[in-house]
């Protein structure tokens, strides 16, 4: 089998890996968040696979410290209060309230409408959406320069406000490849993210198609062979490329990182098909230009 085809078949292969996704059936929800050390919060986390479940030491920042062995010994808060603010969940709501029985309370962060619906249905196997889909408990904890919130939102993952009083869904805390969490997908109401698939297709495309033509001059040969494989390089380049910007993240690595370690494994195969085949081998007429 001669050199190009072997590498031809490489990039193809390459490429149907990286158009595989992987399903995965098992569901997580975070249960319940409840006080732990002076510095952190425990996070119990459930799966549809029991030992898949766990409990999560998260930093008062936010960031993950490790797997907990720490047992609940309380029940889940369903309220909890700073110096001059307190928070309280919504039976059966992704909404968190702040303010006091006394003076009322209003609605401090929600998922509501076309984006709970939509969230929703962006659930496998959801279930009773009052109950896996909705705020479970919360703990409020003092810092420096202010105050932070943790609530435990099912399937939603882990919801955090920073004490400069933004919030973030954070997700549901994993472990495995290094600790980290898995992202919740976007609301419906949020804008889309760029997406440069198609400029990664076009500029890979690019760079192979301008290597075939360098390697045509440097060997002055302009044979349809060389022009057609040149070509074909080029396209079947630019398309994985595009398909592999597809590829999710898996664990602690974000998709981006997947996606330039296959473009680049992408362009070194389709470089070495133009090397190997471009102007080589014996031709009976070459075109002069």
């Amino acid at each position: 089998m001669r050199w190009e085809r072997v590498a031809l078949t490489l990039l193809l292969v390459g490429g149907l890996a990286a158009c595989g996704r992987s399903a995965e059936p098992v569901t997580y929800e975070v249960t319940e968040v409840d006080e732990s050390g002076s510095d952190r919060v425990t996070v119990r986390v459930e799966s549809s696979v029991p030992e898949r479940g766990g409990r999560w030491e998260v930093q008062l920042d936010g960031r993950i410290v490790g797997a907990s062995v720490r047992v609940f010994l309380v029940r889940p808060q369903p309220s909890g209060c700073a110096v001059r603010t307190c928070y309280r969940v919504v039976p059966g709501l992704l909404r968190v309230e702040s303010g006091a029985d006394a003076t009322g309370w209003t609605t401090a962060w929600e998922i509501t409408g076309a984006d709970y619906d939509r969230l929703a249905a962006d659930y496998p196997a959801l279930g009773d959406r009052a109950e896996h889909l909705s705020s479970r408990s919360i703990v409020v904890r003092e810092v420096a320069g202010g105050h932070v919130v943790f609530v435990a939102n099912g399937r939603d993952g882990l919801l955090y406000r920073s004490v400069n009083g933004l919030w973030h869904r954070l997700g549901i805390p994993r472990g495995g490849e290094g600790w980290y969490f898995e992202e919740p997908p976007r609301l419906a109401s949020e804008p889309p993210p760029g997406d440069p698939s198609w400029v990664v297709a076009v500029l890979v495309a690019a760079m192979l198609g301008v290597a075939g033509l360098l390697m045509m001059v440097v060997r002055r040969r302009w044979r349809g062979y060389d022009i057609g494989l040149t070509a074909g390089t080029a396209v079947v380049g630019g398309l994985l490329s595009y398909f592999a910007c597809q590829v999710p993240g898996a664990g602690m690595f974000p998709a981006a990182m997947y996606a330039v370690l296959l473009i680049s494994a992408i362009v070194v195969v389709g470089l070495l098909v133009v090397l190997l085949g471009v102007g080589r081998g014996s031709a009976t007429a070459p075109v002069r230009g």
